[in-house]
């Protein structure tokens, strides 16, 4: 399968099964997120890394009055934050779930695919602190060790009985110019990412 379209039916494919596995707080299963999207990307024929650390994301009111960074950083224990990086490109779903725990009603955040040779802009900060690579084993109880097997499972299974190509609920946030088309067409956010990237010395105020 072609990477792209291997990309969008596992963003479809986990999103579903997280909402089902977890319908109470699906949006802070990073760690499922991570391993789904490892685990179909590598079914579809393209290896994938899990990496951990912090992120930290662009986030605007829907009317634009209010914006900042928004994430996971600095874990007491473990990794704030965990994503997936294959064939270039760090791939997440998080930041797609961030407006859920926003303090003033945000934006929708697009899902993240970004070429990392481009290298990171402003709006979308990671900090690696451990790349677990391409055969990652899961360290934990064996309550958490069970429930992520099921919920591998019920991916692979959903991955099996998908027909089409699936539609995801917002744009890709590949590289800035699909921030710069999506902002042409009136996406808040892509217009206050751009707004927030042109800001003088912003680079410099970022947490890492």
């Amino acid at each position: 399968m072609l990477f792209e379209k291997a990309v969008a039916r596992s963003f479809s494919i986990v999103d579903r099964a997280l909402r089902r596995t977890f319908p109470d707080d699906y949006h802070k299963r990073c760690m499922y997120a991570a391993f789904g999207m490892q685990t179909l990307l590598s079914d579809f024929g393209h290896d994938a890394s899990i990496q951990g650390g912090d992120a930290v994301t662009f986030m605007v009111s829907r009317f634009g009055h209010q914006a900042g960074m928004q994430g996971f950083a600095n874990a007491q224990e473990g990794h704030a934050h965990y994503w997936v990086v294959a064939a270039g490109q760090l791939i997440d779903i998080g930041p797609h779930y961030l407006p859920r725990d926003s303090g003033y009603p945000a934006a929708d955040v697009p899902l993240v695919c970004w070429d990392i040779a481009a290298g990171l802009p402003p709006f979308l900060r990671y900090r690696v602190i451990e790349d677990f690579g391409p055969l990652t084993g899961l360290v934990t109880t064996n309550e958490i060790h069970e429930r992520m097997g099921s919920f591998i499972g019920q991916c692979r299974s959903k991955a099996r009985n998908q027909v089409g190509q699936p539609k995801l609920p917002m744009w890709l946030l590949t590289s800035r110019e699909a921030v710069e088309r999506s902002a042409a067409q009136g996406d808040v956010w892509a217009k206050g990412a751009l707004r927030f990237a042109s800001m003088p010395g912003i680079e410099q105020s970022l947490p890492f």
